[in-house]
């Protein structure tokens, strides 16, 4: 300012070349200094996939004003589900670097996720930081973009084709066994304790009333319906043996609603139970079932547990339908103990699915039949030690 004055006074061409690049500068910088207008919009073209089915993404970005880098990582972002279900596998990546210049800018990306994992997933947000071409004058402009938008990937399922010919029913109408599990009847069956699950309107108050040792007592009427299965799934911990990807547990829930397919096909009412204590879905029929299956399967994880218990809604509903039984689990040492006890408490057969982990992580090693001959001998013992109930 006070070569600026000089320069006025004296009109001195040497003082006026002294202060104008200064001048011009300040005035670069003061163009430079103004805050930028970021838009980014992401858009992804199916929000419901199977897994090992591709994510296309694309991300619009434009900026107005400004001048400095612009750095923008979009979903998945670390720390998030995302990134657990989902792989980057072509189209660059998420993370991008832009320049922004005197000019507006409005650039395009495209990438692609392929889905590795089932779950409900958000999408998150967009992360971007903006720096000034000053970086000594101006702080960094961060900025978070919440996406409402969601990825549902579904498990993929087999049709079990060997069942067919045992589930399909012959001959015709009508074709399945009476099971007491639809609405429930006129027709009286008999008095009995209260079991936690039962409805009060059907609360026997005289019978209560008698009972000596003052239970609650209730009427018990049949049940219409049709043949019903229930599958006990294993949410031991020992169901994550293998990869994220890859375990008994993913395996038994592709299973699961593999079965379910095929028997809700042919009429049979199924439940589901997940065990210890998780997740259930109480047996009925029709399309609608299925999704309630899916529904819940969505979401189950294996977790540590100590023991099983017995739901006594389960109990109960054994004890009235006398569904076939399906338990889908690991069998190994550590859940040989838990195992024989559930079976120890059901009131009649069931029929295991053991899911073999060692035969998942060598199948990339050990090909053919001999590697699956041997995994199976050296579980005989555990096969032995398991009750009667069990097939």
């Amino acid at each position: 300012m006070v070569m600026a004055v000089i320069a006025v006074l004296t009109t001195s061409k040497l003082y006026i070349l002294s202060i104008l690049f200064p001048l011009i500068t300040l005035v670069i910088a003061l163009s430079l200094s103004d805050k930028p207008i970021i838009s980014i919009i992401l858009n992804t073209d199916k929000s419901v996939l199977y897994v090992d089915e591709e994510l296309n993404i694309e991300l619009n970005v434009k900026v107005h004003g400004g001048f400095g880098l612009l750095i923008i990582r979009a979903p998945p972002i670390p720390s998030t589900s995302m990134v657990e279900g989902f792989e980057l596998v072509r189209g660059g990546n998420n993370v991008h670097v832009i320049f922004k210049g005197f000019g507006d800018v409005n650039r395009r990306f495209t990438y692609t996720l392929r889905a590795v994992k089932r779950g409900n997933y958000s999408l998150g947000g967009i992360d971007y930081v903006y720096y000034n071409i000053l970086g000594g004058v101006h702080e960094p402009i961060k900025g978070f973009i919440k996406l409402e938008e969601g990825v549902q990937v579904i498990p993929r399922i087999k049709i079990v084709r060997r069942v067919l010919g045992i589930v399909k029913p012959r001959q015709g109408l009508p074709r399945y066994s009476p099971s007491r599990l639809g609405p429930y009847s006129t027709e009286f069956r008999s008095v009995r304790n209260y079991v936690p699950g039962d409805p009060y309107k059907f609360i026997n108050w005289k019978a209560t009333a008698r009972d000596p040792n003052r239970r609650i007592m209730v009427n018990e009427y049949e049940r219409e319906g049709l043949r019903t299965t229930i599958i006990l799934l294993d949410l031991g911990w020992w169901m994550r043996y293998g990869t994220v990807e890859d375990n008994p547990l993913e395996y038994g829930i592709s299973l699961t609603l593999s079965l379910s397919r095929v028997l809700l096909r042919y009429g049979y009412n199924v439940g589901l139970w997940t065990i210890p204590m998780g997740p259930r879905v109480i047996p009925s029929s029709g399309t609608t079932q299925y999704y309630r299956l899916l529904r819940e399967l969505m979401v189950v994880k294996a977790l540590p547990i100590k023991g099983y218990t017995m739901d006594p809604a389960l109990y109960r509903l054994i004890q009235e339908t006398d569904p076939a039984l399906i338990i889908v689990t690991n069998m190994n040492t550590e859940s040989i103990g838990t195992i024989t006890t559930l079976l120890n408490k059901l009131p009649s057969r069931a029929l295991i699915i053991d899911i073999v982990p060692d035969t998942i992580l060598m199948r990339s090693l050990v090909k053919g039949l001999p590697c699956n001959q041997w995994v199976i001998r050296n579980r005989m013992k555990l096969y032995r030690a398991l009750p009667r109930n069990a097939g």
